[in-house]
């Protein structure tokens, strides 16, 4: 019995994780992840600013995701949340934008030359930013 419970919990993951993915990708697919206005500097190596679903499916975007590169495609030590400030715990790790949606996005690296923020599979500009 306690297999099948142990089975039955494992199924139900698995249909969750499924459900969430079937929700909407970062991939140009589902949507298209664009500032929805001027992006802040907010100090050297913090951006923030609003992002918005352009796309026509729901975008699932992950702060674990997050990557900045620089122009030669590296990836700098990044960090990123879907907050407006500062949250303890697990606050604003993941968000789901349905088209035409906006979130917050606060986004912090280190290192110089900076270029673009990608989340799963869409891109970011970093470059004419505000500031």
């Amino acid at each position: 019995m306690t297999r099948r419970l142990v089975a039955l919990a494992v199924l139900a993951a698995a249909a969750a994780a499924l459900g969430l993915t079937a929700a909407g990708d970062s991939t140009g697919r589902s949507g298209r992840l664009v500032w929805a206005a001027n992006a802040q500097r907010l100090a050297a190596g913090v951006l923030h600013g609003e992002v918005r679903n352009d796309g026509q499916r729901p975008l699932r975007l992950a702060a674990a995701e997050t990557r900045v590169l620089d122009a030669r495609g590296r990836a700098l030590p990044a960090a990123a949340r879907f907050l407006d400030a500062y949250a303890p715990g697990g606050a604003g790790r993941a968000v789901v934008l349905a088209p035409g949606r906006t979130a917050p996005l606060t986004v912090a690296w280190r290192g110089a030359g900076a270029r673009r923020i990608v989340i799963g599979a869409a891109t970011l500009p970093v470059t004419g930013v505000a500031p």
